[in-house]
């Protein structure tokens, strides 16, 4: 009862504060779509702009007046539309065009089609314990966690955000977040609007809500590009589900892991069911990529907005995409404008970076204070690790070999059935055409992102990874934008067969079969390794943690921090109750997970010291007042049975909660202050 209560109210939220703005904003840019790119268009710009709205409230410290904008934006866009309802109505002539139109049944079936892609989407996520099932309650009290890394970092941001913008980094407390957040963004946003969790919102609701609004934003430029619903969701199909040719060596050599993250570093599937803002990214930018299709056929400065508006809020949805795109729009932008005299791409690229600039250049003050992220020329390290795991690499060394078999085995291999569309990548780049600077534009990108992927390393200053995740994301990028060349591939061989008198039933059934049979084994076998927990949080697994539940005791002591602490007061505790803090309260702490990539080296190695130095202190009976003023901890979880209680507590702190397995002391801060050494 109570999660069919939350999913009513989610779609209510949904209605209110993602499709009723964008409705208003196409409503008065004039733009009248279809009914699927209506919904997918109003729903993104309604986010973009209500997303928008939250922070500048939350900002200024008003944000317990942000349900009157929602109201008011479907106020004003039901009064519109019931005046211009009016108005049609009013012209005979207009209403009897209106019947006409409606009474004409549509021919096109496709739309059954991509309903069952975005079922087997919902599938998919009911399927993988990481969500739907993640963070429920147990008949017995207990609550049953999956505690994947991610979600546990994106609840804790989002929960940041519902009470502070700019987030705080809720896992390195006393530094700003640099990483783009704007799918936690709507976490909180949905959470302040409706009361509901953020851990039902990022586990649950929001995932399904950017799932379905990216496969229908893929789906909408690909009918439109291809002029077929059949073959558009065929491509959202393969966008999807279609993974590289990982399960080749897979069945050969016997492997039982993960193939795709195995072989080829480049995990497109598993990224987009994983906590990445790949995927609400990956709506974004097809959306985008529409309205600018629009735009060339229409050069209407609405779309030249709403193109520019759309890729200027990558940056905080994915802003690995945005940088991918931007280079790509850049290029086409000039390459146009000098051989063909063509400005509309130009027009493009100029209204996006005005807009990006300011974001742009917070991000980068943000990454040269904190993060410090750095890029590193280190060719081919990919490809390296490929044939080392394929046990290719000591035949592969010398620099022919490397040059003519190992890269093209690596670039077919993470390719997959994508690789089929390289011939016309390759000839949108190199013979690009007067009207075909869309066609450029994808082309670049996919191009731009295999070799950013393949030459260069962004690292935080002083790490060293071995699997680089930034790199590879580009690489997964160009995969996503790959597949429309793909799918063109499979549509000419189509019309093909026609022409040749093959039934087309037949001629579709083995486009189908083919498309399945070659990009679907390594995401089968991807589902089904990470269905079983115990592959990956057994013991001595790569994440080296078990499938918990929280039991009761523990549930309790968050509890009494959720409602003793005040949100963003950080809690000082052991690692293994880091994930709870992080999930079931609104506390910092100050360490956990994805610190490495919070900050520089420097800084991360001076608060490892430091806190490893104040427990080591503490199970002598010591407690280093210097640290909690250093850090501003508020509380100190203790679980009794490995850390204890000191012999003496000092009057600046207090025992304030305890059960059978934990003590919560709380830090009197002002007390502290004073304890503070006066400089001589």
């Amino acid at each position: 009862m109570q999660l069919f209560f939350g999913t009513c109210l989610f779609f209510i939220a949904v209605v209110l504060l993602a499709y009723m703005p964008g409705k208003l904003l196409l409503v008065l840019l004039r733009r009248t779509l279809g009914p699927l790119e209506d919904i997918t268009l109003a729903c993104f710009l309604g986010l973009i702009v209500s997303g928008l709205v939250y922070w500048l409230m939350t900002f200024a410290h008003q944000g317990r007046f942000y349900l009157v904008w929602p109201l008011t934006a479907a106020g004003v866009c039901v009064w519109l539309h019931i005046t211009k309802r009016k108005s049609l109505l009013s012209n005979s002539a207009n209403l009897e065009l209106l019947s006409q139109g409606s009474a004409t049944p549509s021919r096109d079936r496709s739309t059954l089609v991509l309903a069952g892609v975005l079922f087997l989407a919902i599938i998919a996520l009911a399927f993988l314990p990481l969500y739907y099932t993640n963070f429920t309650w147990q008949p017995d009290g207990t609550m049953r966690v999956y505690p994947v890394s991610d979600a546990l970092f994106h609840i804790a941001i989002a929960n940041e955000l519902t009470h502070t913008v700019p987030p705080q980094a809720p896992v390195f407390a006393g530094h700003p977040l640099s990483y783009h957040y704007g799918m936690d963004l709507a976490v909180a946003m949905f959470a302040r609007a409706t009361g509901l969790n953020t851990r039902d919102l990022t586990v649950r609701f929001v995932p399904t809500l950017f799932v379905s609004l990216s496969i229908l934003s893929v789906f909408c430029f690909s009918r439109n590009w291809l002029r077929s619903g059949y073959f558009g969701a065929l491509a959202v199909f393969l966008v999807f589900f279609g993974a590289d040719f990982s399960f080749i060596p897979g069945l050969l050599l016997g492997e039982k892991g993960d193939w795709s993250l195995r072989y080829f570093s480049a995990p497109a599937v598993v990224t987009l069911f994983y906590f990445n803002p790949i995927l609400p990214g990956l709506g974004v930018l097809f959306a985008g990529l529409f309205c600018l299709n629009s735009y060339m056929r229409e050069r209407s400065r609405a779309w030249l907005l709403l193109t520019a508006l759309l890729f200027v809020a990558l940056i905080e949805v994915k802003m690995l995409i945005a940088a991918q795109l931007m280079c790509s729009l850049a290029l086409a932008a000039v390459v146009y404008l000098i051989i063909f005299s063509k400005a509309d791409v130009f027009k493009i690229a100029g209204c996006t970076a005005i807009g990006a600039i300011p974001l742009v250049c917070w991000v980068l003050l943000k990454n040269r204070s904190n993060a410090q992220i750095v890029t590193k020329f280190e060719p081919w390290l990919y490809v390296s690790h490929a044939m080392q795991v394929l046990g290719l690499g000591k035949w592969l060394n010398g620099p022919l070999a490397f040059a003519v078999v190992a890269l093209p085995i690596y670039l077919v291999g993470c390719l997959g059935l994508r690789v089929i569309g390289v011939p016309a990548i390759l000839t949108a780049i190199f013979r690009p055409r007067p009207e075909g600077a869309l066609r450029f534009l994808l082309g670049i990108f996919v191009a731009i992102g295999v070799m950013i992927a393949l030459t260069c390393s962004f690292t935080p200053a002083g790490w060293t990874f071995r699997y680089n995740p930034i790199s590879s994301t580009f690489l997964v990028q160009s995969e996503y934008v790959a597949w429309i060349f793909a799918v063109e591939v499979f549509q000419t061989f189509y019309q093909w067969a026609i022409r040749r008198g093959i039934y087309p039933a037949l001629a579709a059934g083995g486009i189908v079969v083919t498309a399945a049979g070659l990009s679907l084994p390594a995401t089968v076998q991807h589902f089904l390794v990470w269905r079983d927990p115990d592959h990956f949080f057994g013991a001595g697994k790569p994440f080296g943690r078990e499938l918990l539940t929280y039991d009761q005791q523990t549930l309790a002591a968050m509890e009494f921090l959720k409602t003793d602490a005040h949100p963003g007061e950080v809690v000082l505790t052991a690692d293994n109750l880091i994930a709870p803090i992080l999930a079931l309260t609104k506390c910092r702490v100050p360490m956990g997970y994805f610190a490495q990539t919070a900050v520089a080296r420097g800084d991360y190695m001076k608060r490892e010291a430091a806190q490893k130095k104040f427990w080591a202190a503490w199970h002598r009976g010591n407690i280093q007042e210097e640290f909690l003023r250093e850090v501003g901890i508020r509380y100190i979880v203790v679980r009794k049975s490995s850390d204890r209680l000191p012999a003496e507590i000092p009057a600046t702190i207090s025992n304030v909660f305890e059960n059978s397995e934990f003590a919560v002391l709380k830090v009197n801060t002002e007390r502290l202050s004073e304890t503070v050494p006066k400089s001589l």
